[in-house]
């Protein structure tokens, strides 16, 4: 591979024998992963609802007679961040199948298509142009961020069992991948606390993670900063592969770091 630099050419300037590759994101695939489940257990085992009943509910965006209760259904089954085999394994398929389909695909520089993961901000303008879903989305509303965090406030249990869903995919083939999560400041306070904290990094890591990144701060400061966003212009929060002023960010971005399941204990 040529040094750019010692040869005083721009790196990105495409007749350097370069790889040539390209990278192909990904986004929304955790919806993917927690509306699949939805539909496997309540149409095909519990068969509590029919497909017709479903797809009519999402065609209505959830409004209309009986179709809240459907809705409330779809949000009761399974979802990915708690440590559940059942959808788990749904979300490790279909990143495997979406790395084994992006490598496939070549480049107009003849290289090759790597797999990615790193959402930055296409979660919100994805979730605006996607319709409603069977995880019990409603359409319009912001995507999961990143590729390996859970669907906003979809994870009950814990830090742990979200690092239990994340470990349960093969990284490996991808470029990137992106964990967020947000930690409350009093579930940070003590020395133990970080010493979890630190441990819950290195476990991570060491089953095959590549990106963790975390927020502590606590809901009600997020909130103040939208309603007063001149007292909080030094407010830098992590969104999805990098850091912003918060106040800077649109809402709709905003709106979704506020949404994140907020950690209160490290367990």
């Amino acid at each position: 591979m040529v040094d750019a630099i010692e040869v005083g050419r721009d790196a990105l300037d495409r007749t350097m024998p370069f790889e040539n590759g390209s990278a192909l994101n990904v986004v929304g695939m955790i919806n993917v992963a927690d509306s699949m489940a939805a539909v496997k257990k309540l149409v095909f085992e519990e068969e509590k609802v029919t497909r017709q009943e479903l797809k009519a509910a999402l065609e209505a965006n959830w409004q209309g007679d009986g179709y809240e209760e459907i809705r409330q259904l779809c949000l009761s089954a399974p979802k990915y961040g708690n440590g559940d085999p059942y959808v788990d394994a749904i979300a490790a398929e279909l990143y495997r199948f979406w790395a084994d389909t992006a490598i496939t695909f070549p480049t107009i520089w003849g290289g090759t298509t790597k797999p990615t993961g790193i959402s930055i901000t296409a979660h919100a303008p994805g979730g605006a142009l996607t319709g409603a879903t069977p995880d019990g989305r409603y359409a319009g509303e912001t995507l999961a961020d990143g590729t390996m965090s859970p669907a906003q406030g979809r994870d009950t249990n814990g830090p742990t069992a979200a690092l239990r869903s994340a470990m349960a995919i093969d990284q490996v083939p991808f470029q990137a991948t992106l964990l967020n999560m947000k930690f409350h400041p009093s579930a940070l306070k003590s020395t133990e606390d970080l010493r979890k904290l630190s441990s819950l990094v290195k476990t991570y890591f060491s089953f095959g993670g590549k990106h963790i990144q975390f927020n502590v701060i606590n809901r009600e400061t997020l909130l103040e900063a939208q309603q007063h966003p001149e007292r909080y212009r030094d407010l830098i929060i992590r969104v999805a592969g990098y850091s912003a002023y918060f106040v800077q960010l649109t809402k709709t971005v905003q709106d979704e770091i506020i949404a994140r399941t907020q950690y209160e204990l490290m367990t």
